[in-house]
């Protein structure tokens, strides 16, 4: 259900089809989606209204499926993430005008975990959402390395994140997710729980949308407060430890080929 302004895409190693709405702005947003075996793909209600909002603003999007069973630890959807983050950022997808310098990262339900781990190792990521994190199932959901990509998602102390639950989540606790914001860098985290909400926000698309605009522009104050702003606003490039590069591609050469 592509909206007017995207076209279809593949992503040039992984063969993942996708759908692109490119708008010629400096900042693009990727979006990924809830775990394939339970459903979930690009079409997905939650990543649906992200990328729709995105486009109103002319912010150029990306949506993906994740290739594979998804059945794994991860790290071939990492790859799949940083794959996206690539085919943007070396204008890929473009014949003649610039590509966008700089990718905002939000991912939904098992994409917003893949998402935040990825953002570990990619210089251009400025900003990462992550709505319903499945914290409390995160051990069989990555066979017992969901621990690993949460450090990963720590390992940006200036990169500024947005993590969401809703108080009625079917997966995870209040208090779980509490905890994991907890341990976020402070500085730079902002933890949200929408009341009434479950794990699915059927229905409950614009509030989220709602919390999103907010934290873009408490984050973001080269938008003067204006969300219209952001597709010509400047953004600052946050410094990458070289122990995350160091870690992430050693692990992931290693376990790549045992993902599915």
């Amino acid at each position: 259900m592509p909206s007017r302004d995207e076209k279809p895409v593949t992503l040039p190693q992984s063969g993942s089809p996708g759908q692109l709405a490119d708008f010629g702005s400096s900042l693009a947003v990727i979006v990924t989606h809830p775990w394939g075996p339970l459903g979930g793909n690009m079409n997905n209600n939650v990543v649906l209204g992200i990328v729709f909002w995105f486009q109103r603003l002319k912010i150029t999007t990306l949506r993906f499926d994740f290739c594979g069973t998804q059945i794994g630890r991860g790290h071939r959807q990492v790859e799949q993430v940083k794959e996206a983050a690539e085919f943007l950022l070396t204008g890929s997808h473009r014949r003649q005008t610039s590509p966008p310098s700089r990718l905002l990262l939000i991912g939904y339900s098992y994409g917003s975990i893949i998402s935040a781990s990825a953002s570990a190792t990619i210089p251009q990521v400025v900003g990462v959402a992550s709505i319903a994190p499945p914290i409390g199932v995160r051990h069989w959901l990555f066979l017992f390395n969901g621990n690993y990509h949460l450090e990963q998602a720590r390992k940006r102390p200036d990169l500024p994140q947005l993590l969401v639950l809703g108080d009625k989540d079917n997966f995870t606790s209040e208090e779980s997710f509490m905890e994991v914001v907890k341990r976020m860098r402070q500085e730079s985290t902002t933890g949200a729980v929408l009341k009434g909400a479950d794990h699915f926000f059927r229905g409950r698309e614009k509030d989220l949308m709602d919390i999103l605009g907010h934290w873009i522009i408490s984050v973001f104050p080269q938008c003067n407060g204006d969300l219209k702003a952001l597709s010509e606003s400047e953004f600052p490039l946050y410094e990458i430890p070289s122990e995350s590069m160091n870690s992430e591609s050693g692990l992931c050469e290693a376990c790549v080929p045992g993902d599915l």
